[in-house]
């Protein structure tokens, strides 16, 4: 049997093998409430349907401005069926930028998401002559009552009379402009076709065995092909399940009831959710915290063992298996006892935190890739995941390093260019396929890709060192007291950092030491707290390069966020903008160095 080419075709190929089975789960009145393959599919031709009324025609460019939800889906789905080209848009982009891709892109039509998205459109609307239609998803008819589409009759007789269900649709027409997330200059609209993608989904199915009874909870931006990939046509093109957090700040509890069995995650998430572990762990009575660590010592023993090919003695292994039950048991009950695989992605991930995750029984393993690629190029297997690495390249990828440890790309994932700029698509695809991914690294013994930094972020100081960031950030970030760091050094002798202090962690050591903490923002600059996070500083300083150390740091009060426009809407640091925002702080902090120097100090 001839398998689906394009993306709607291979969800309708799920759909009609398990039409009763949930598809989508979304919070509803305090509740999750479902919907089934047979209501989305028919959700998704009613849009069709109406989509064609206003007048859709095949590569019309079409927006979807949202946060995640069903609606988001069904918008998706209807207008790659019908041959349209979908712009995902992330909703909390300002007013200009979501100019610029609407003009970029030539948008057609645009859907909204919320009352509140309409009105952001409405407002720019006099900038925009070629936007034709702006369409509110909760006036459209895709909504879902008690696990079934409105119209469902109506929709399910004209997929009948239309016949093939992606007529005119080609596994070489573009599917998607999805713009990046401008970390560096002008935002690029990747345009990606159905193969790019469909080959993407159907490795990852491959390497993880994802079947109709794996499912996942969805709260990364549907806007970035990570999430859309990875988190959404992975599962609905194998019959499995994608329920929709009600928000950041609810996974935890969305975790617990929804019991997805595989977890896309970015590493600040990952990061997040272990220091907050560990201090709930430090706040308890010192009984359970010598339990814990007894635990976490003896299991990582166990897992060195075996990584070794060692033997595991049998009073090591019986002491284990009480600590499985004890101390590791209760994590993997925060993850609803069913989680199998957790993917990192979207920027390297702690080792420290990867082997603990693996140690408590979380198959962890981690993945590369970019937008340009679909995203995925590499992932690990979760039987032999070698922390560290990335993993192999999917089916039909291939990978190799370029003079001067650029990582190249050659694949049926990798996109057809950008949008409207010849140029820079010249500059990254060659003459003979291969993306330059603009990223360093290097392959193991085993084929697995190591990332060692991205050449556009490497630091040169003055001295002529070649530093990456991330690998200095990512000694920082070890210590409990540091939730978020970046450090600077281009053009300068030696390296500072700006680092966001963990908050609870820092409140609750102040309160031991009697410090008051009405003040935050006070409460940071005392000098005790200074030194504490000073301490850890130090202790990090020892596991780098002389010419890698941090010399000075500043603390700040206020984290770096999407909404203040630090974060890209995926969680990675926007470098630029946060030098362009704290520019007086850095250069107090080489002006204070210079001081030292003068001084002799």
């Amino acid at each position: 049997m001839r398998r689906a080419e394009t993306i709607h075709g291979s969800v309708l190929e799920a759909a009609a093998a398990r039409p009763d089975a949930t598809a989508l789960m979304y919070m509803s009145g305090g509740a999750y409430a479902s919907v089934t393959y047979r209501a989305l599919i028919d959700a998704v031709e009613l849009a069709a349907e109406r989509l064609r009324a206003f007048g859709l025609r095949k590569g019309d460019v079409v927006g979807i401005l949202s946060p995640n939800r069903p609606q988001w889906v069904v918008a998706d789905l209807a207008v790659l069926k019908l041959g349209g080209i979908v712009v995902p848009i992330y909703h909390t982009l300002p007013a200009d930028q979501l100019a610029y891709i609407i003009k970029d892109s030539g948008m057609r039509m645009l859907f909204a998401g919320s009352a509140g998205l309409l009105e952001k459109v409405e407002d720019i609307r006099g900038e925009l002559p070629g936007l034709e239609e702006v369409i509110f998803l909760d006036d459209w008819g895709i909504r879902f009552a008690h696990g079934e589409a409105d119209g469902r009759t109506a929709a399910s007789e004209s997929r009948t009379e239309a016949g093939d269900p992606d007529a005119g649709v080609a596994s070489s027409d573009e599917a998607t402009i999805c713009y990046t997330s401008g970390t560096t200059g002008e935002p690029k609209g990747v345009v990606l076709t159905h193969r790019n993608i469909v080959s993407n989904v159907r490795g990852l199915i491959e390497r993880y065995e994802i079947t109709s009874d794996d499912s996942t909870l969805s709260y990364l931006p549907l806007a970035h092909m990570f999430e859309r990939t990875c988190g959404h046509y992975v599962f609905l093109s194998s019959g499995g399940t994608v329920a929709y957090a009600e928000g950041l700040t609810t996974v935890a509890r969305d975790v617990a009831i929804t019991q997805p069995t595989v977890l896309i995650a970015v590493p600040r998430v990952l990061e997040r959710a272990y220091k907050t572990a560990v201090a709930k762990v430090e706040s308890g009575p010192w009984v359970r915290r010598g339990l814990a660590h007894r635990a976490f010592t003896l299991l990582n023993e166990r897992a060195n063992r075996r990584f070794q090919g060692r033997k595991v003695p049998i009073w090591l292994e019986l002491r284990c298996r009480l600590y499985d039950a004890l101390v590791a048991g209760k994590f993997r009950t925060i993850g609803g006892n069913r989680l199998r695989i957790i993917v990192s992605g979207g920027a390297p991930l702690d080792r420290r935190i990867g082997k603990i995750l693996r140690v408590v029984g979380f198959g962890l393993v981690e993945g590369y890739g970019m937008t340009e690629a679909s995203p995925v190029v590499c992932c690990g297997d979760v039987a032999d995941h070698k922390l560290g690495t990335v993993g192999r390249p999917l089916k039909g990828v291939e990978v190799k390093i370029a003079e001067g440890g650029e990582i190249l790309v050659r694949g049926p994932n990798v996109m057809k260019g950008y949008l409207n700029k010849p140029e820079e698509t010249a500059a990254v695809l060659d003459a003979d396929g291969w993306l330059h991914t603009g990223d360093l690294g290097e392959t193991d013994e085993l084929g697995c890709l190591i990332v060692t930094g991205r050449s556009k972020e490497i630091i040169v100081t003055s001295y002529g060192k070649n530093i990456a960031p991330a690998t200095v950030e990512e000694h920082l970030l070890r210590s409990r007291y540091v939730e978020q760091t970046v450090v600077f050094g281009d053009n300068r002798k030696t390296i500072v950092a700006l680092i966001v202090p963990h908050r609870p962690a820092i409140e609750r050591f102040a309160r031991e030491q009697g410090i008051s903490t009405e003040s935050y923002e006070t409460l940071i600059e005392h000098h005790a707290i200074v030194e504490l996070v000073g301490d850890d500083v130090k202790e990090a300083n020892e596991q780098m390069a002389s010419y890698e150390r941090v010399t000075a740091f500043a603390l700040l009060a206020e984290p770096f966020s999407a909404e203040n426009g630090l974060l890209t809407p995926t969680l990675k640091l926007r470098r630029r903008k946060i030098a362009e925002t704290y520019t007086d702080r850095i250069e107090a902090l080489y002006d204070r160095l210079e001081g030292r120097h003068a001084r002799g100090a």
